[in-house]
């Protein structure tokens, strides 16, 4: 398993990464890269492609190969930019982002596969290098615990798909759930299995509903992190609750098929927004936010007769 290391070693190179991704072929969640310095004389038992390991196995390693390494980087594309820019490109786009996160430059990389051709570092390529080295190895069993974890708390935002078993992949379980409950914000619509059912959905699911999914999909291209949907107290339902880096933000989502009546903003009137500060009251207590500071957002989408989007705003601070 040190066999490339070595022979780095002998031309007097100190500084190998190892570089592995994990998420390629799933239909949902982001794809995740590792970047691992190994110490020279490093002596971690069970290396070895992280696919031939068991879940138990990984996590020990994942712990050891983090106090052992001189330094691990982790790149991640989200369902986002796997969808605008490719797999691929997305792939390589973690990849630089897990070498550009190490806090040592390394020398050369080890890379699984085939070269990435945007790595501006000397690299070598390996087909199947998560079994012929260690270092490679390590960054397989980073990226795909660190992806894992990442689907699991997926898992607890939409239960109904079980992301926390199948990791996204394919299964039957899964495209079984896509079909009855729809595609989340976290599913691959350029993937043709997710756009098919998408498409489907659309004649399904009820304009209000699709709309929500529209608005958390844009409010996570713009880093915001989606904490709760259709939260419910008492005094009634907020559509969205997120956080936009350190402000608390409760979400009102208005769309409508025509604007014959005004534009959708306008159905938030003061009656609800009176309402909507109660369900935030309600939801900052229990949840034990006071400390946060917060806002009311408004997301307005006008679509026409056959559901194509004419009008997209987001209001922040709107009341």
């Amino acid at each position: 398993m040190f066999f490339y290391e070595n022979k780095l070693y002998a031309r007097g190179k100190k500084l190998i990464a190892g570089l592995d991704e994990a998420g390629r072929g799933p239909l949902a969640g982001p794809v995740v890269a590792g970047a691992v310095i190994l110490p020279k004389c490093c002596n971690i038992q069970g290396l070895n492609d992280s696919k031939k390991l068991s879940s138990k196995k990984r996590d020990s390693l994942f712990g050891q190969i983090y106090d052992a390494a001189l330094s691990v980087g982790i790149g991640i594309a989200d369902t986002e930019e796997i969808d605008k820019i490719n797999i691929l490109a997305a792939t390589h786009l973690a990849m630089n982002r897990a070498v550009d996160n190490l806090n040592i430059s390394p020398e050369c990389v080890l890379v699984d596969g085939l070269r990435v051709a945007s790595l501006k570092r000397p690299q070598i390529a390996i087909i199947k290098g998560d079994s012929k080295s260690a270092s490679i190895a390590a960054a397989s069993i980073i990226a795909k615990v660190t992806r894992d974890r990442i689907m699991v708390d997926y898992g607890k935002q939409y239960p109904r798909y079980g992301f926390e078993k199948h990791k996204g992949y394919a299964t039957q379980f899964h495209l079984e759930a896509i079909a009855r409950f729809g595609v989340s914000p976290i599913h691959r619509r350029s993937f043709s299995p997710v756009l098919e059912k998408e498409n489907k959905q659309m004649g399904r699911i009820s304009l209000g509903e699709y709309g929500e999914d529209f608005s958390c999909r844009f409010l996570r291209t713009k880093r915001y992190k989606i904490i709760e949907r259709n939260y419910r107290s008492l005094w009634g339902e907020i559509d969205i609750i997120a956080k936009d880096k350190n402000t608390l933000v409760f979400i009102e989502v208005k769309t409508r098929s025509s604007d014959k009546f005004g534009p959708p903003e306008s159905s938030v009137t003061r009656t609800k927004q009176n309402r909507i500060r109660r369900i935030a009251e309600a939801y900052i207590k229990a949840s034990k936010s006071q400390n946060l500071c917060f806002r009311f957002d408004v997301i307005s989408l006008l679509f026409d007769s056959k559901k194509n989007m004419v009008d997209f705003k987001l209001i922040q601070n709107a009341f």
